[in-house]
Formats: C-alpha cells, structure tokens, sequence
C-alpha cells in the first residue's frame, strides 16, 4: 500500500472522528471507504497518524477552536479510565467543564484547561500533559498550558500529599485559587458529582463568545482621561 492511500485513509478517518464516529470504527470505515476491500490491521492508520490528520485539517480552517474541539471530540475513545466515572472521556471532561463554568464563567483560559483536561491521554497515556502541550503549542495560551499542568499538583495539595516546596510554589503563584477550582471540578466528575453536562458544542460556543466579549472589551477605553 502506497504512503499516499495511507494518507488518504488517515483523513478519512479523522473526518469520520470529527463526525463523532469513535477511532477504532473511523480507522476501519476509512480502510473500505479508500481501497474498497479488506485492509489488514498492520495496514491502516495509526491512532497517531489519524490525530496528525484532525489536527492539520482543523489548523487549515485558522480557527483555533475547531482544534480545540477536535481534541477534545477525541476522549470520545478514552472508555475504563480510573479517573472517567462517565460513559467516556468527553462526557467526563464536558461535565468538568460545567462544573468550573458554574463558579467561574467568564475565565476563557480556564474552562478551556477544564476542556482539554484529559485529552492528552488520547495522545500519550505516559506523558499527557507534556504531550498534549505540545501538540496544542500554537493553539492554547502559556496560561491554560499551566492549568493543565498544575491541576495535578492541585488535587495533591488538597489531598495533603504534595511536597513542601512544591505547596509553596504553588500557593505564590497567581492562579492558585483556578488551579484548585479545576481540580476540585475534576474530583466532583470523577466520584460521579458534578453539574450537568454541556454538549461540545455548547462549549465550544461558550469558549468562541468569551473571547468573543474580551477581544471588544479591549477594544474600549473605560478610563478615558481628558
């Protein structure tokens, strides 16, 4: 099989998983859809590749949350997770979402971070947040890259388990009350508490309008000297 039908096939799929479909089903649709005959398992796109795809087909459109979707519409595949009480990992992370969007809903940066939260263990299971920082480099904000990075440490402060220095750090930094926040919402989902959910959709509209607001909001002078 040529690098081309490959490629082909990898799109497809990732067409498919932007659709909803789930990676194991989109990779075989994708396989008949291309050669129209049985394609073997060593043959079709990795999960990897497929990523790549939605990622280069969603960078394409300039528009940064239609890659924030996208890798958030791939926790569709994360299912008997210790961390995922819900039907899957979108489900859980739409309903971290919820949770955090209740107390804090005017923090874009944030409830982006409440998004993505897990995505990167679609990506890398052994390093996710490394992974999922780099492969969102150009579409996430330092800030929200933090927040995925400190909700751990979060959730072992509040567990009492975090080391000394690191508690320090983390309480002299300046969003340490919205590392917390996150990783309480995280703890509400994961025993099965939580808000209700939003669709991805609705929070993905959520997250286009709040930057929507703030991008008028500096637009204006609201201390206009004479």
């Amino acid at each position: 099989m040529s690098d081309k039908q490959r490629q082909r096939m990898a799109v497809e799929a990732a067409r498919l998983v932007s659709k909803g479909r789930d990676m194991a089903t989109a990779r075989f649709r994708a396989a008949r859809t291309v050669r129209r005959e049985w394609v073997p398992e060593n043959e079709l796109p990795t999960e990897h590749e497929i990523r790549q795809a939605l990622g280069t087909t969603a960078s394409h459109t300039g528009d940064r949350f239609a890659v924030i979707a996208e890798s958030a519409r791939l926790l569709t595949t994360l299912r008997y997770h210790p961390r995922i009480s819900a039907d899957d990992g979108l489900e859980h992370a739409l309903i971290v979402f919820a949770t955090v969007y209740a107390e804090c809903p005017y923090d874009e940066e944030l409830l982006t971070a409440a998004l993505l939260l897990h995505a990167g263990l679609v990506i890398d299971r052994a390093e996710p947040v490394a992974a999922l920082q780099k492969t969102l480099a150009a579409t996430i904000t330092p800030r929200t890259g933090w927040l995925l990075e400190a909700a751990s440490l979060a959730e072992a402060y509040a567990a009492d388990t975090l080391g000394q220095r690191a508690r320090h750090r983390l309480e002299a930094h300046p969003d340490f009350e919205q590392a917390c926040l996150l990783a309480d919402a995280e703890r509400k989902a994961a025993a099965g508490g939580g808000e209700d959910p939003l669709t991805l959709d609705e929070a993905i509209a959520v997250l286009r309008n709040l930057e929507a607001e703030e991008t008028d909001h500096g637009g204006v002078d609201e201390n206009p000297t004479a």
